[in-house]
């Protein structure tokens, strides 16, 4: 399994009836370095809040919804150099980034700051490695 950065999009995410843990080792495996945890830090929390508003302020839920999204698309692109993991399963993955997103919110109340690098990181899920 190549997780070179530029090519862990093409790596396999786990089954769909794998584990979850398998699933959060694979978004993990995505996320490394500093820039996108900071995108997502910002973007996961601005979707969810704009949710609601969709429906009911629409002029402020949309654009709200897009830029919080494209926030998000662009730390994958600039930073990680690959595509978001939503692109391979869309509800396991937005399970995923919330569980993400708590545990770096517990990182940053603990005084461990926000994790990942400066650069894409290659790593290899654990459950990659158990499966092949």
């Amino acid at each position: 399994m190549d997780l070179t950065p530029g090519q862990r999009g093409t790596v396999e995410p786990p089954a769909s009836d794998a584990p979850f843990e398998a699933k959060m080792a694979y978004y993990r495996s995505q996320h490394t370095t500093k820039g996108v945890r900071a995108t997502h830090i910002v973007g996961i929390p601005g979707v969810a809040f704009s949710m609601p508003l969709l429906f009911a302020r629409p002029r402020v839920g949309v654009p709200m919804f897009l830029a919080s999204w494209g926030l998000q698309v662009a730390g994958h692109l600039v930073f990680e150099k690959n595509k978001p993991a939503l692109s391979k399963g869309f509800f396991t993955y937005q399970f995923c980034g919330l569980a993400f997103w708590c545990e770096e919110m517990v990182d940053l109340l603990a005084g461990r700051g926000l994790g990942g690098t400066d650069d894409p990181v290659v790593t290899i899920p654990e459950a990659a490695t158990t499966a092949s």
